[in-house]
C-alpha cells in the first residue's frame, strides 16, 4: 500500500487545495490530509478541520496537528526540521508528500518520502487572497466554508417604509447578473396571507414564523454568493408580537446568528395602504421598538431616514459599501 501526505493550514481550504487532494488521491492508495494549526491564527483549527472533512471524500484521512510549540518558519528555529520530523512521525510513514509550495521537497527528504511538487498554476488561488477579498474569489470557496465569509444585510422597519423595494434593489445591485438567489424575502407576509389574514395571532404563530424564516434563510444562504440580503428577521417578528399581542417573550426567539449590518428604515415617508397592511398607527412604536432592540443587543445598524426615496437608496448604498470595506480590511 502506498501512502501519501498533504499538509497545510487550510485557512481556509479552497479549490486549489481540493485540486491537489484530488490529484494526490489518484496516485496513492491512502492519502492523509493533515490540518496544522496554532492557537494565535485568525481562524480556529477545529473549524478548519471541519471544513476539510466536509469538502473531501470519505476515503481521505483527515487528521490534525495542533501544537503551539512547533516553529512555523525555518528561520524561526535552527531545529525547525528535526522538530517537524518528530511531530510528523506518529502519522507516518509516508511514501509520497504532495503540495503546491516549495517546502514539499525538503519535507519529503526529512521524512524519507518522495516529493511530488504540483505547483498551483492550474488553480491560482491562495487562502490569503480569499481572506483579504472573499467576494472577489467566491468561486474558489467550497460550500462548507462559504457561510464563514458570507455577509448578511437585513432590512428592518415599520410598514410602508421601503423594506421590500430597497432590499430587492440592493440584491440586484450586488448581483447585476441575477444568477444568485441572494434575496431572502419576508416570510411573515406569506404566513399572514395564508394562515392568519390579520386575525387571531398566537404566541405559537410567532414562534413558527420565526423558525421557518430562519430555516428558509439558512437554506438560501448556501446558494446566495458572498452577500445575502434579508427583508426582516426575528427582531422584526418580535416587534410585531409586541404590537399585536401587547407582550413578547425573548425566550421564544433564538437571539443569535445576527446579520452583519441592519438597515433600520424610519417612518418619515407617507404610509400607503396596499390592502394587507395593519395601519399607520403602528409605525412610530414599531420603529422605536426595533431601534431599542438593536441597541440592547449591541448590533451594527444604520438608520435610513428622510422622505426622499433617492436619498434612502443612497444611504443604503453608502452603508453597505462601508460594511464591505470594513469586512475586507
Amino acid at each position: 500500500m502506498t501512502r501519501g501526505l498533504y499538509l497545510g493550514k487550510f485557512m481556509p481550504i479552497h479549490h486549489g487545495h481540493l485540486w491537489v487532494i484530488d490529484t494526490a488521491a489518484q496516485l496513492v492508495d491512502e492519502l492523509t490530509v493533515l490540518v496544522c494549526a496554532v492557537s494565535q491564527e485568525p481562524i480556529d483549527g477545529r473549524l478548519r478541520s471541519h471544513w476539510v472533512r466536509s469538502s473531501v471524500s470519505e476515503n481521505i484521512q483527515v487528521r490534525e496537528l495542533f501544537d503551539d510549540s512547533l516553529p512555523q518558519q525555518p528561520e524561526d528555529d535552527p531545529d525547525f526540521w528535526p522538530k517537524w520530523r518528530d511531530a510528523l512521525s506518529p502519522f507516518g510513514p509516508f511514501d509520497y508528500v504532495f503540495g503546491g509550495e516549495d517546502y514539499v521537497v525538503q519535507l519529503a527528504y526529512e521524512i524519507g518520502a518522495v516529493a511530488v511538487p504540483l505547483g498551483r498554476s492550474s488553480v491560482n488561488i491562495s487562502a490569503t487572497m480569499i481572506r483579504n477579498a472573499p467576494h472577489e474569489h467566491w468561486r474558489y470557496i467550497p460550500t462548507a466554508v462559504r457561510a464563514h465569509f458570507q455577509r448578511r444585510v437585513t432590512f428592518l422597519g415599520p410598514e410602508s417604509t421601503g423594506k421590500s423595494t430597497l432590499s430587492a434593489r440592493l440584491a440586484q445591485r450586488l448581483d447585476p447578473s441575477g444568477q444568485l438567489s441572494n434575496l431572502m424575502t419576508e416570510y411573515g407576509r406569506i404566513y399572514d396571507a395564508s394562515l392568519k389574514q390579520g386575525q387571531n395571532w398566537t404566541r405559537q404563530d410567532f414562534r413558527s414564523l420565526t423558525h421557518t424564516h430562519i430555516a428558509m434563510r439558512n437554506a438560501l444562504a448556501k446558494h446566495a454568493g458572498p452577500y445575502l440580503i434579508e427583508d426582516t428577521d426575528l427582531i422584526q417578528t418580535m416587534a410585531w408580537q409586541q404590537l399585536l399581542m401587547g407582550e413578547v417573550d425573548s425566550q421564544d426567539y433564538p437571539l443569535q446568528d445576527f446579520a452583519d449590518l441592519y438597515l433600520l428604515l424610519s417612518p418619515d415617508v407617507p404610509w400607503i395602504d396596499d390592502g394587507t397592511r395593519y395601519g399607520e398607527s403602528f409605525r412610530i412604536d414599531m420603529f422605536e421598538f426595533l431601534k431599542t432592540q438593536l441597541e440592547c443587543l449591541g448590533l451594527r445598524f444604520v438608520v435610513i431616514d428622510g422622505n426622499d426615496w433617492n436619498r434612502r437608496e443612497q444611504l443604503v448604498k453608502d452603508a453597505v459599501e462601508k460594511l464591505l470595506n470594513l469586512s475586507s480590511g
